[in-house]
């Protein structure tokens, strides 16, 4: 597993600690690669390779394996982790915490010494019309609440973005791609240092926030062409539209996801080039060209 396909995991795992409220000053990683330890850092990431406690080793730390393949034969001082990839705890090795697995698979010997093993049951999903229409009207809500705000005090700010997503639609995409894709592995990576874990939990909001800005945006072109005089009611029901129109995009496979990512990447992109529509984007021209 690469550092860019590990960066979900890494959220959660950066999440988990976060939430778990203890101090730590040092995380470290391993990506690929045969890796014996006999020392941990506070917070320990497996995220490729195989790493191994050999036997007779007694390490201190937590333990999150995201990917690839770990082996316990020693000791661990502390809680074990598993998100995904493979974990076995032989004969004769012990974890002193507790030993939680969310997916992947575990191979716990019987022979093993561990405080307390968990099984994370995901809940059923259910697919009740009513949940989902719940789920609807509470994001049209949101969304609908704040695109009608955004028209009625700051219209040229909407226009903005709203002519780089329409006149600039290749430029906005590229730019959004490249734009999540960079600060979401900056945040990440800002994330590792553990100090900076409170301003990358913030970022990773704000790029969310900005994704939410980019489809109401949408929301307002598509409520621009509706034969509706007041331009707070017709981004309202633009955003109905819009919302319902990703809706049933979801429900083609592979075609629908990649559709709905791409409207999030030019809207993404879009905010950014208009400076969150404070400024009206116009694109670099060569001098000389025609």
């Amino acid at each position: 597993m690469s550092p860019t396909e590990a960066i979900p995991l890494l959220v959660v795992v950066l999440l988990m600690v976060s939430i778990g409220g203890a101090e730590v000053q040092e995380m470290s990683v391993t990506f690929q690669g045969d890796n014996d330890i006999d020392s941990l850092a506070d917070v320990h990431v497996v995220a490729g390779g195989t790493t191994t406690v050999p036997e007779g080793a007694a390490v201190s730390g937590d333990i999150y394996v995201i990917g690839g393949t770990t082996d316990i034969d020693g000791t661990v001082d502390g809680d074990v982790t598993l998100l995904n990839g493979n974990l076995s705890v032989q004969n004769g090795a012990t974890v002193t915490g507790t030993l939680q697995t969310y997916s992947g698979s575990a191979d716990v010997s019987s022979e093993a010494s561990v405080g307390r093993v968990s099984q994370f049951e995901p809940p059923t999903p259910s697919s009740s019309p009513a949940r989902r229409v719940g789920g609807f009207i509470l994001q049209f809500i949101v969304l609908g609440a704040f695109g009608w705000w955004l028209v009625e005090r700051h219209p040229l700010v909407v226009e903005n973005v709203g002519a780089a997503i329409t006149d600039h639609a290749l430029v906005s995409g590229v730019v959004g791609s490249l734009g999540a894709t960079t600060l979401l592995v900056l945040f990440v990576y800002m994330a590792f240092t553990l100090i900076l874990l409170p301003v990358a939990i913030v970022g990773l909001l704000a790029e969310f926030l900005v994704v939410l800005y980019g489809q109401t945006v949408f929301g307002y072109l598509i409520g621009a062409r509706f034969p509706i005089e007041r331009d707070g009611v017709a981004t309202i029901v633009g955003i109905a539209s819009f919302l319902l129109v990703l809706e049933l995009l979801g429900l083609v496979p592979y075609l629908g996801e990649i559709a709905q990512l791409t409207v999030s990447l030019v809207g993404f992109g879009a905010v950014l080039n208009t400076y969150f529509g404070l400024q009206r984007f116009e694109p670099v021209t060569i001098p000389g060209g025609t």
